[in-house]
């Protein structure tokens, strides 16, 4: 059973309040509404990374190298090989009576570490609960409400010098807090950053991700550098069909199920970005790209079976004022269709030390999650864990794992010997 302190103890459904009919069902195309607010000076110096020819050489068994107009091209082979780095868990984040904190869902948009190696996490109370160096509830900033300091549905936490941050889709707006923990005041979103699904703050500017919707059927997802009017970085087209009636709903469009997105993160002044279908990590350093790196795996078509690790138990769409609906797999592949690929990447991490993960599963499946040095060069693939979703100053990670006996979810704080 869930403590009454535990994130999981909430048992509620979330629905997201004012983004419109668009946002319910968007998730048929897999589209997160989620804002990332990487921390500038909190998150430390990033390692340089890929700026000399000497730094991969041109021996390394396995991995080529080009140059394509001042971008770096390392291509690692297509063979998986297991990842030989330990993981030794050293705690997990405790409530102040020193039980496991028990959450619900963690994402990497949820948790922010800071240069003192205190953890802030993102709950559905809605609060950010603080969790001191040695890894034990501290306090808890924020509560339900309309004014500063105030959230109504926060989704994504982060930090710009040693101001914490929380995105509030709910008020288009980002809710502040000074260094002494004091409110700061909302700064709302508009322009161009209105309809951001992801914001990451870099030093002198910022990147954003956002979806349009071209014409009637031509939906447009792209990573951009900064707001003035900019072409995206990257992007990902696709192509939206008629009405589909699933029965207990129906939607006015549509895309096939794996249809491309883009996936996003950010560290310092850094950007990781990968595009589906493909297996390419972009690494930019501001709005100027400095690597590609490539691993030449075998494309395939996706399947039923793809759908099930995607939606285990059916696609649950959110219906406000009604339970949810809930549409079987077997429907989905029927009336929604799938894409000609299966993508390689569903989610991409950068961390300040430069290594570069990328996950090759949906979040519902068995993780699988390809690891990169700061040299650009394929590491290992490792499955017993997901994406990390903070890190420490002294090289600590932190990655969520399933709590057996509460059915919750607990953060670990781990120690990496490579």
């Amino acid at each position: 059973m869930c403590s009454p302190r535990s994130e999981c103890s909430t048992g509620r459904v979330v629905e997201l309040p004012g983004l419109g009919t668009r946002a319910v069902t968007s998730a048929s195309n897999h589209l997160r509404l989620t804002v990332e607010i990487v921390q500038g000076a909190t998150i430390g110096v990033i390692l340089s990374l890929l700026t000399a020819c000497d730094r991969i050489p041109p021996d390394v068994p396995g991995v080529t190298r080009a140059d394509s107009a001042g971008v770096q091209v390392i291509t690692s082979g297509a063979r998986d090989t297991a990842l030989a780095w330990t993981f030794e868990e050293v705690g997990v984040l405790q409530d102040s009576a020193g039980a496991p904190y028990l959450f619900t869902n963690v994402l990497g948009t949820h948790v922010l570490t800071d240069r003192a190696g205190r953890a802030y996490v993102l709950t559905r109370d809605p609060a950010i609960v603080r969790f001191g160096r040695e890894g034990r509830e501290e306090l808890t900033l924020g509560r339900r409400g309309g004014g500063p300091g105030e959230f109504q549905f926060p989704i994504a936490i982060g930090a710009q010098g040693d101001t914490v941050w929380a995105y509030d889709a709910a008020k288009r707006a980002l809710v502040r807090f000074n260094p002494d923990l004091s409110s700061a005041g909302d700064r709302r979103l508009d322009g161009a950053l209105a309809e951001a699904q992801l914001l990451s703050f870099r030093p002198g500017g910022l990147w954003f991700r956002r979806t349009d919707l071209v014409g009637d059927t031509l939906q447009v997802t792209g990573v951009y550098a900064d707001t003035a009017g900019s072409a995206p970085l990257r992007r990902a087209a696709t192509r939206l069909g008629g009405a589909v009636d699933f029965g207990c709903i129906g939607v006015p469009s549509a895309a096939a199920l794996f249809a491309p997105q883009v996936a996003m993160h950010a560290a310092g002044p850094r950007l990781l970005v990968n595009d589906q279908p493909g297996y390419e990590l972009w690494l930019y350093e501001g709005p100027r790209p400095i690597a590609s790196i490539r691993r030449p795996l075998p494309p395939r078509a996706p399947t039923a079976a793809d759908v099930r690790l995607l939606y285990p138990d059916g696609m649950r769409i959110g219906v406000p004022g009604r339970a949810p609906c809930v549409v079987p797999v077997e429907e989905l592949v029927a009336k929604q269709g799938l894409s000609a690929q299966m993508p390689f990447v569903f989610d991409v991490v950068l961390l300040a030390d430069a290594t570069m993960w990328a996950l090759r599963t949906p979040r519902t499946a068995e993780p699988v999650v390809d690891v990169f040095g700061s040299d650009g060069v394929y590491a290992g693939t490792m499955r017993e864990r997901g994406l990390p979703l903070g890190r420490y100053p002294n090289g600590d990670l932190l990655f969520a794992r399933a709590d057996a006996e509460s059915g919750g979810t607990v953060l670990v704080r781990v120690k990496v010997k490579r």
